[in-house]
């Protein structure tokens, strides 16, 4: 698999268009050449959680949107940034809330939790020119399923 670069500008659409996505990788093999399928799951779950938070909570202050996702393979690890031209939101402090006060089995707000679950690290900033920036990394070689928040 190559370096994917995609550029969505429409909320309405951007999960069916990730979901598409990913369903050409499975389907053209690109994603299992290097990952097995769980990692393949883990990175879609990922994936998922950050875009339905942009789609659910960001604020793009009257701007059109604009989400970039590159995906950068390197081995059993796959590397991927997320930019967005929203407003952004305490991330960290964010995640630190949840662990602290999730009720067992909630029906919502196990997102951010996930997230942190399904990779092996990640950071989220503030790009130089004022975009959102959340980059993570999937590794076939951890066993995140077991410590994703139930």
């Amino acid at each position: 698999m190559e370096v994917t670069t995609r550029h969505f500008l429409s909320l309405d659409a951007i999960m069916d268009e990730l979901h598409a996505l990913f369903d050409s990788w499975e389907s053209d093999g690109a994603l299992f050449s290097h990952l097995d399928a769980d990692t393949v799951q883990l990175l879609r779950l990922a994936l998922h959680e950050w875009v339905a938070n942009i789609v659910q909570h960001a604020d793009f202050d009257r701007n059109e949107p604009r989400v970039t996702l590159q995906v950068i393979p390197n081995g059993r690890r796959v590397k991927c940034v997320i930019e967005d031209n929203s407003n952004g939101f305490p991330f960290m402090k964010e995640l630190a809330l949840r662990e602290k006060t999730l009720e067992p089995c909630p029906e919502r707000g196990m997102g951010l939790l996930m997230l942190d679950a399904a990779t092996e690290s990640f950071t989220y900033t503030r790009s130089e020119d004022g975009r959102q920036k959340l980059e993570f990394t999937v590794s076939g070689d951890k066993e995140s399923w077991l410590n994703i928040p139930f």
